[in-house]
């Protein structure tokens, strides 16, 4: 029994890794300009596109094609701030660009239907059955180190830019009074434009490392963009410290369901803790002070 925790445990951190991952994008955004941005299940879905095409179609190596993911991540985010929230931004209505990226999520996916055909792609990263031993009869995939390891790595480098470095600072002080940064010298629309920038280029990584365990379809990031809405509620809207623990705690949530209770009960459990977490604590597990979030 002690082996089924520990296996379980592991595969929970690997899926919750992913999930902060996306998470921090909309929390970030969230963060910055109190807005939601519906399109960024489509860009984790083209950015595990990206990257299958990079391996499979012109020979790349997957670790390259993380890279590429991100930047193709980013050039997205910086598209979709051009088109759609830079141009609405001034209008004084928040409602206009949620409503128009619900339009640019439906766009996306009807285009990616065109593109790639509804039938999914089989993307088998050369590291999804290299497996390693571990310690009580427990293993893990060479894939799952690699999520791991690529996702610890960019968390501790985003915390690390937004606390330590000026233009994390500025981003900080965009987020806490828009206005006021201006008066002080620091140009907003610049600062939007990184957070979007940054928020996608981080769901096309995850994009790219999530393909090889889910299966690849123009409507993939759909059903993680969907839990990854649930964590940023759970850990409160706009701070990043509270995305972080609530994306691992319904990573693990999700692993011991599946093998503890029953498969089919996952997304009940998760949601329940969602419903629970609005009923008797609505600002989620760190309430949102906005001088401290991002």
């Amino acid at each position: 029994m002690s082996t089924v925790i520990l296996q379980q445990g592991i595969n929970g951190i690997v899926f919750g890794s992913l999930y902060v991952l996306v998470a921090l994008g909309l929390t970030l955004i969230y963060g910055v300009l109190v807005q939601i941005n519906f399109a960024h299940a489509d860009v984790v879905t083209l950015g595990a596109f990206a990257a299958y095409f990079f391996t499979f179609v012109f020979g790349g190596n997957y670790l390259v094609s993380i890279g590429v993911a991100l930047v193709v991540g980013a050039a997205l985010g910086w598209l979709v701030n051009a088109a759609i929230f830079a141009p609405l931004r001034e209008r004084g209505s928040e409602l206009l660009p949620l409503i128009a990226t619900i339009g640019a999520s439906i766009l996306l996916q009807n285009a990616m239907l065109i593109w790639f055909g509804p039938i999914p792609y089989a993307f088998d990263s050369p590291y999804s059955n290299a497996v390693l031993r571990l310690w009580g009869g427990t293993y893990i995939t060479w894939q799952n180190l690699i999520i791991i390891g690529v996702s610890t790595l960019t968390i501790a480098m985003l915390y690390a830019f937004m606390k330590l470095t000026y233009m994390g600072k500025a981003l900080r002080a965009v987020a806490q009074d828009r206005e006021t940064a201006g008066l002080m010298g620091i140009d907003p629309n610049k600062l939007i434009m990184l957070t979007f920038v940054i928020a996608s280029a981080l769901a096309g990584m995850g994009g790219a490392m999530l393909g090889p365990i889910l299966v690849l379809t123009p409507f993939a990031g759909t059903t993680v963009i969907v839990k990854a809405f649930a964590i940023v509620i759970i850990g409160g809207f706009g701070n990043v410290e509270g995305t972080i623990i609530a994306g691992l705690l319904v990573g693990l949530i999700e692993s011991y369901t599946t093998q503890l209770v029953n498969p089919g009960l996952t997304d009940i459990v998760v949601f329940t803790l969602l419903l629970a977490m609005l009923a008797l604590r609505p600002t989620g597990l760190i309430a949102e002070k906005r001088e401290e979030n991002v």
